[in-house]
């Protein structure tokens, strides 16, 4: 019986060889990273400064609640959604438009002068899938 450490690659290994060759495998890898680093700051950063949202837009812990929870609702409720998108006009754009998106959404989130502006911009930075 052959060992799974000595048997042959199989064609798709042979096949995905000549893509990784060009770097197009590292460049995916790099793009997936990029997107769960920011996925990673945002959660990190929003934690963060919850008490000083709260205080400075007046919030009470129902609407800090929405600031947090509001972002993972969209995302989570979006994702097969997005992979359909990414199939009909290409992971590239997808991924591009998505990191824009998420970009405007963002420094609406800090330009935001009340709590509605503010959760209103969390839920477009939801509807972004890096």
């Amino acid at each position: 019986m052959k060992s799974l450490l000595t048997s042959s690659p199989g064609p798709r290994a042979a096949a995905a060889a000549p893509e990784a060759a060009r770097g197009g495998s590292s460049t995916v890898l790099g793009a997936a990273l990029l997107g769960f680093f920011l996925i990673s700051l945002d959660a990190l950063i929003v934690t963060v400064a919850l008490p000083d949202i709260g205080r400075s837009l007046g919030a009470g812990m129902s609407g800090l609640q929405w600031v947090v929870d509001g972002y993972t609702l969209i995302f989570a409720a979006l994702m097969l959604s997005a992979g359909a998108l990414s199939d009909r006009i290409g992971a590239r754009q997808a991924y591009g438009g998505g990191l824009v998106l998420f970009g405007l959404a963002s420094a609406a989130c800090g330009l935001a002068p009340n709590l509605g502006v503010l959760v209103a911009a969390r839920l477009v930075q939801g509807v972004r899938r890096p």
